[in-house]
């Protein structure tokens, strides 16, 4: 080795000081950046101050750990003071020992007139193994606001985001300004091609259901016309999270510099929100089928039913040919009387589902009081055909399995009524309908009938 390089590597090794004087003249000026200086001596935990600056000597009372756990109590805030015990406290000590890069505490602390001051505390070892050198400082009005701002951003906007990208319009070249790794779990370089990138992660994370409209709608071309015409776009999309689960993100376009086209793109994780609102939805949607719905049977209840009904008349053009059977089950009150309560609700149950088999999905079914039921047949043309239907009805409920009668006979009177013949409405029909199916009993239940004109009210001799 040449005597030059002997010297470099000897200069690396180990500072030389050539001007001792020197070097503490121009060194001396840095102290008067802090108000103290406590140093820390990881091998016993006890610290000692080395310069202090009146009225400003904020932890020079405290000598071992026990003393700043009980400084901790009654002198910093509460909501700063975990992080003071964890900062003061020898593990940390130990650990900032074996690095060589500082630490940094922000804290409030009482003073004696009860106010609170903002305290920064910058520590860094003074060698491997050595003392720990903690300087401390007051912070000013300015630099407590700029805290105070960074902590809110950090707080409520970076860790809530997935990143923050700057996006040049023009090339579409972005640069990711900011992260969170927790969130983003590599899905994006930190620069690229806008287009590029945006149609390989959709391909690869963004649910199928979402894919085509994420590509459409986040588009550099359709982001640039929603820019112009709202200054603003978002857009909501599911996409698959690494443990296999389902994450909603949500993209925000801000226009930067509107002249320059440069745009700010923040993608929040809003899963959380997502999924409360289908649940209140979920709640809603349960809350409105439990009022339409009969809570015995599973049918429609009498409101839904009328309402039902009537929008379908009410919104139609041209009046549809329709049918609406009125059935009753006849010698219920006997399995009642005979069975029981709890077993007419189960024929009752037998009964509805009998109903379903035999209806059509199109057709609407109701309970409306009861041992009484109520289905509109929308799309039947003839009386003849709307009769095929109640015949079959009639022969069901007369033959429903598994229902032990002890001898009781089971069987429906049904009553039809036409539309728009016998009525434009579900009141007008429902009442030629009631008519019809007391016609059906006085000819010896167990069959149907429909409204004609001429037919007596059943409260009618």
């Amino acid at each position: 080795m040449g005597e030059g390089t002997e010297d470099r590597g000897q200069a690396c090794g180990k500072r030389v000081v050539l001007e001792p004087a020197l070097e503490q003249e121009y060194a001396q000026p840095l102290l008067t950046l802090f108000d103290e200086l406590l140093a820390w001596d990881p091998s016993s935990g006890d610290s000692r101050i080395i310069f202090y600056t009146e009225g400003k000597g904020r932890l020079r009372e405290n000598r071992m750990e026990q003393d700043f756990r009980a400084f901790a109590w009654s002198h910093v805030h509460s909501r700063e003071c975990r992080q003071f015990l964890a900062f003061f406290s020898s593990a940390h000590m130990n650990e900032l020992s074996e690095r060589r890069y500082p630490d940094r505490l922000v804290y409030r602390q009482r003073t004696v007139e009860g106010d609170y001051v903002w305290v920064e505390v910058v520590a860094i070892a003074a060698g491997k193994g050595g003392a720990i050198l903690c300087y401390v400082r007051d912070m000013g009005e300015e630099e407590q606001k700029r805290y105070m701002q960074e902590q809110i951003i950090d707080r409520y906007l970076y860790r809530s985001c997935d990143f923050f990208l700057c996006l040049d319009g023009d090339t579409g070249h972005y640069e990711i300004l900011q992260k969170n790794d927790s969130h983003i779990q590599g899905q994006m370089p930190s620069s690229g091609n806008y287009n590029q990138e945006l149609e390989a992660c959709a391909r690869k994370h963004v649910v199928p259901e979402d894919r085509d409209l994420l590509l459409e709608k986040a588009s550099m071309g359709n982001v640039l016309d929603a820019l112009e015409r709202e200054g603003e776009l978002t857009v909501s999309y599911g996409e698959k999270g690494p443990d296999g689960g389902y994450a909603r993100k949500l993209l925000r376009y801000v226009f930067v510099d509107r002249q320059e086209r440069r745009i700010l793109l923040m993608r929040q994780d809003i899963t959380a929100e997502y999924l409360e609102q289908r649940r209140q939805k979920k709640r809603l949607s349960d809350a409105l089928l439990h009022a339409r719905i009969d809570s015995l049977t599973g049918l429609y209840n009498r409101q839904a039913v009328n309402a039902r009904i009537n929008a379908i008349l009410g919104e139609a053009a041209v009046m549809p040919p329709s049918v609406l059977l009125f059935i009753d089950l006849d010698n219920f009150k006997t399995v009642n009387d005979t069975l029981g309560h709890r077993y007419g609700d189960k024929v009752l149950c037998s009964v509805a589902e009998c109903f379903h088999q035999v209806l059509r999905t199109s057709d609407i079914i109701g309970r409306v009081g009861g041992d009484e039921f109520v289905a509109f047949l929308s799309g039947v043309t003839s009386v003849d055909e709307a009769g095929e239907c109640a015949g079959r009805l009639c022969q069901a409920v007369s033959r429903i399995p598994d229902l032990d009668l002890k001898g009781c006979g089971l069987s429906c009177s049904i009553g039809g009524a036409v539309c728009p013949r016998d009525g434009r409405d579900y009141d007008s029909l429902l009442m030629k309908a009631d008519i019809a199916v007391y016609e059906a009993k006085r000819r010896g239940k167990n069959q149907f009938a429909f409204y004609e004109p001429g037919m007596k009210p059943h409260s009618e001799p």
